[in-house]
This record gives C-alpha cells, structure tokens and sequence, in this order.
C-alpha cells in the first residue's frame, strides 16, 4: 500500500524556544481514515498545520505526496497546498448562501469553469446540504457548518483531507453523522486524517486511532 503521508522526526518550538512538537513520527497510508485524539494544546492543530503546508516546517521531514514539504519552493508549495482539502478548527463560513461559499472556493483556485458548479453540487450533495444550497450560510445549525466546511474542503476533489475538531461543540448524534460523512469521503478514494479532543465518538474507534500528548504521537 502506497504512503499518502510520512513524518519523521518533526519538531517544531515557538519563538521563546517552548517546544510544542517533539520527535513526531506518523505514517498515513493512501484510502486510510485515521483519527488523531488527544487533549486541547497536545499540538495536534499545528501538525495538521504543517502537513497542509500552511505553516513551514523547522526540523524534522514532512512527505506528503511523496513530495519533501520543506524542500518544495513557494510556487510548488502552493500547489500541494492546492491539492489537499482542509476543514480549520472552528470553520466559519463566508456570509453568503451555502452555494456561493464553495463556488468561492472553486474561483479561487481558478477551477470554475463549466464543471464548477458541478462540483459545487456533486460536494454538497456528499454531506446532505444540496437543499439547503440558497440559504444564508450564516442561518446555519452547528452541524450544518461543520457539513459545509466539509463540502469547501472537498470541492476540488482532493486526494487527501485534514479535518481539525469537526466535533467540537456538537451533540453525540451530530458527532456520529460528521463521522459518517468522513466514512463517506473517504470511500469515496479520499485519504483522511482527523483531530479531535478527547473524547472522540464511537465510531471513530471503527478505525485506527493516534493518541497526541505533549507533542508527541503514540502509535503513529
């Protein structure tokens, strides 16, 4: 089975030398769903961080791709970052209507052509949102924002999807559809890789699960 993503040796400090990662190791296969638990401050936003390749990395080596993350120049940086869907912690939508947030998207990566609006579509009808595509984005339910951050963050059809506490502030039964819509995703060819705070819903237990504590993954 091919490697989607290879981490070695990551660390990672702040400016005052505190070390918030620490000789991180992890390996996510290609088709895998995994689950990163942990406490809040473990650094488990951070490495997503890094993985997407918002935050450069300091020590350590990041293969996403196959591809050297800290190796790569801005341009081919950007285009990897291209390639991956991210959901952010505490995602808030644009205010627009549910549509218009994920063309947004689709524009902005120059990707809005005639089949834009097809994959505008073809996204949310993945997470259950295709009726509620004119309304404002901003009259939705928790869940309903957790859902339309899925479909921005798969619109362009990514190989890989970092998703950053899809559960925070919603019900056992809404923590158990955002799993299923990760199940979904995931089926469907997408390699994903989920943070979450302890702790995490059943049935994310159905799959391999990373424990983050104090900058370090245990079982990676």
């Amino acid at each position: 089975m091919s490697v989607m993503i290879q981490v070695a040796e990551l660390g990672f400090s702040t400016e005052d030398g505190i070390k918030v990662l620490e000789e991180v190791h992890l390996r996510v296969n290609r088709g895998e769903l995994v689950f990163l638990s942990g406490p809040p401050s473990a650094g488990k936003s951070l490495l997503l961080g890094l993985l997407a390749g918002h935050i450069p990395p300091q020590h350590g080596q990041i293969l996403v791709y196959g591809r050297n993350v800290a190796r790569l120049n801005r341009e081919k940086r950007l285009r990897l970052r291209q390639q991956i869907g991210f959901l952010p912690q505490g995602f808030t939508p644009l205010p627009r209507t549910v549509l218009e947030n994920v063309t947004f998207k689709l524009r902005a990566l120059g990707d809005f052509k005639e089949q834009g609006e097809e994959k505008a579509m073809f996204a949310l009808e993945t997470v259950g949102l295709l009726r509620e595509q004119t309304t404002d984005a901003e009259e939705l339910t928790s869940l309903e924002r957790v859902k339309l951050g899925l479909a921005i963050a798969i619109c362009d059809d990514p190989l890989l999807l970092l998703a950053d506490g899809p559960f925070d502030g919603l019900t056992p039964e809404d923590q158990s559809e955002v799993c299923g819509l990760l199940e979904r995703i995931n089926r469907r060819g997408v390699t994903v890789l989920v943070a979450g705070r302890d702790p995490l819903p059943p049935p994310a237990h159905k799959h391999r699960v990373l424990r983050m504590v104090d900058g370090t993954v245990n079982g990676g």
